[in-house]
């Protein structure tokens, strides 16, 4: 399935067109993950006992644009973001949200720019407070 995605990060436009999406940052693909650590020794309940769980940061692609010089400035500033949104939407038509994601107290953790054939590619890692998915 095709989609479309657009990120939203305090005090740092990004050049997306869209009339729902004006000055989001568009976005070529996104990563995280929550992992939790299982133990095979019954818990008195019976079944496997799990422990901590764990939550990776939240990475995001993009092509090199107006937002990149921001995104590297606050990387180094160490800069404290309220919020970041992504959204994911139906390509094409009228960009229909299916998917949202918010992270709360955020920072970029990790900062990458990348050329070899094409467009620059960046790599950005979010570390973040809190999430929640809608």
């Amino acid at each position: 399935m095709a989609f479309d995605a657009y990120i939203q990060i305090d005090e740092i436009p990004g050049e997306a067109l869209d009339e729902k999406y004006n000055k989001w940052i568009e976005v070529t693909g996104y990563d995280f993950g929550v992992s939790q650590s299982t133990s095979a020794i019954s818990s008195s309940a019976g079944g496997a006992t799990s422990g901590r769980t764990a939550v990776s940061n939240f990475r995001f692609t993009k092509f090199l644009d107006s937002s990149s010089c921001k995104l590297m400035e606050a990387s180094c500033a160490g800069l404290h973001l309220k919020e970041v949104k992504l959204a994911l939407c139906g390509a094409g038509g009228d960009k229909l949200k299916y998917y949202e994601i918010i992270l709360e107290e955020v920072i970029i953790a990790d900062y990458t720019q990348s050329a070899a054939d094409g467009v620059p590619i960046e790599v950005v890692q979010l570390d973040y407070g809190r999430i929640k998915t809608t």
